[in-house]
């Protein structure tokens, strides 16, 4: 899918030095996913290496995302903020609608390797199957399987 124009709104993502593996992983597990555009780090960019990816713009399920390797010490913009405080938070989730358990279950699986769950793949009283878990790289992810409505019981 062509990104034509940036939209108004998108999620970004700081990654502090794998943002490139983040990428390629989260590019083959959704379909509708590409990368569109990629800023790598020059030969004598001060404090990058040669190469390393610098920021993206790429789509998940057709949803526009950005990403960056944060600064390292010497790299322009290190001196901009304090990028060694930062980091994800389980608090802001990408929140992914699935069709299908099968779909479901692919996403729960390949997130959760070496990831941590915070609410396992279960049925609950605002979901027939819903997960909450964190990735490898630190990203927090929230899997509802459709109809994400089930009639309350008495």
């Amino acid at each position: 899918m062509p990104l034509t124009a940036a939209p108004k709104l998108m999620m970004f993502l700081a990654f502090r030095n794998d943002a490139e593996e983040a990428l390629d992983f989260y590019t083959s597990l959704f379909e509708n996913s590409a990368v569109h555009r990629v800023v790598r780090a020059r030969a004598g960019e001060a404090g990058w290496p040669e190469g390393v990816l610098q920021h993206a713009l790429f789509t998940l399920g057709g949803q526009s995302f950005m990403c960056t390797n944060m600064p390292p010490p010497g790299a322009k913009g290190y001196e901009l903020a304090s990028w060694d405080a930062y980091a994800f938070s389980p608090a802001t989730a990408i929140y992914v609608q699935c069709d299908t358990a099968a779909e479901f279950d692919r996403y729960h699986d390949a997130l959760a390797e070496k990831g941590e769950v915070i609410m396992p793949a279960d049925a609950y009283e605002f979901s027939a199957r819903f997960a909450w878990l964190t990735d490898r790289f630190g990203v927090s992810w929230r899997l509802n399987l459709a109809p994400s409505r089930r009639p309350r019981t008495s």
